[in-house]
């Protein structure tokens, strides 16, 4: 076997050896949509053992015939720790539908992916 072929070789092994490890990346996460408010719980542990990333999915909406005038002024997307097992989703935006006048806030929805450590 040549050289460069038994590196190729190698490579693929490595591959397939992380692919097929003992425990897939499968039952490392969990994933899902939160509205603004939701309670997320760990699956086993604490959330020491987790890491959790939230981004936006829904903010702002639609004034057809009407949006010369809006504006969607902040949008705010994160997790608080509430307790040892359970993490607070704040998904929301604070969104003005006339001018001259203050924005309002408003509740919107986030993806979330839990990871295991």
């Amino acid at each position: 076997m040549s050289r460069r072929t038994s590196l190729s070789f190698l490579a693929m092994l490595s591959v397939f050896t992380c692919l097929y490890a003992g425990e897939s990346f499968a039952q490392n996460t969990r994933t899902g949509t939160a509205n603004d408010g939701t309670y997320i719980t760990v699956p086993s542990g604490t959330v020491n053992d987790w890491v959790i990333h939230v981004s936006p999915q829904s903010m702002g909406f639609e004034e057809p015939g009407s949006e010369g005038d809006n504006a969607l002024i902040k949008i705010e997307c994160y997790a608080v720790q509430i307790n040892q097992y359970t993490w607070q989703v704040v998904a929301r935006y604070k969104y003005r539908p006339w001018s001259g006048r203050d924005g309002y806030w408003n509740g919107g929805s986030a993806n979330y992916l839990l990871v295991h450590k």
